[in-house]
């Protein structure tokens, strides 16, 4: 394995033993790009900022992106991760927030630790979370598909004034 990709090679083994082809690495991001553009980006005479489908950074860890949250949840294997709500908690988890146990309409593994997938009823991926115990047992939320409408013009999150993670 490339010492590159351990942080995503890592991150992705939470959730799948599969493997996800043509990853690559510019500066702390990480993009999936095919070899013919890889090709592409080597001959060109500049730095390159970007170069395929974002898929996170190395930030404290590795920082998935929701692209890359919905193809894990493509795979398989990541059935047994998997947990599924209501539409009512889609809107709201979509918006940033947690989830009460009310709210979950299947939970095939029942599953109460640790991180999860989190789609809706037609097993679309919103983003991911992670159970936890408070007054009582909710699904953190840590990323949802709008992540990006969130993120005003400077990279600032719009709800909560600070640089988005």
């Amino acid at each position: 394995m490339s010492s590159d990709l351990v942080l995503f090679k890592k991150f992705i083994g939470q959730f799948t033993s599969e493997d996800i082809a043509d990853v690559r690495r510019v500066g702390r991001n990480f993009y999936k790009a095919e070899q013919n553009l890889w090709d592409i980006k080597n001959r060109i005479n500049r730095d390159i900022f970007a170069v395929g489908a974002y898929l996170g950074e190395e930030k404290q860890g590795f920082s998935p992106s929701p692209l890359l949250i919905d193809m894990i949840s493509k795979f398989p294997d990541t059935q047994s991760k998997k947990i599924f709500i209501n539409k009512k908690s889609e809107w709201l988890f979509l918006c940033g927030r947690n989830i009460l146990p009310e709210s979950i309409v299947k939970n095939p593994n029942n599953l109460s630790n640790g991180l999860v997938l989190v789609q809706n009823e037609h097993d679309e991926n919103l983003g991911y979370g992670l159970f936890k115990q408070e007054d009582t047992l909710i699904i953190k939320h840590i990323l949802d598909k709008g992540k990006y409408l969130r993120i005003d013009e400077r990279g600032k999150n719009k709800e909560k004034g600070k640089l988005h993670t």
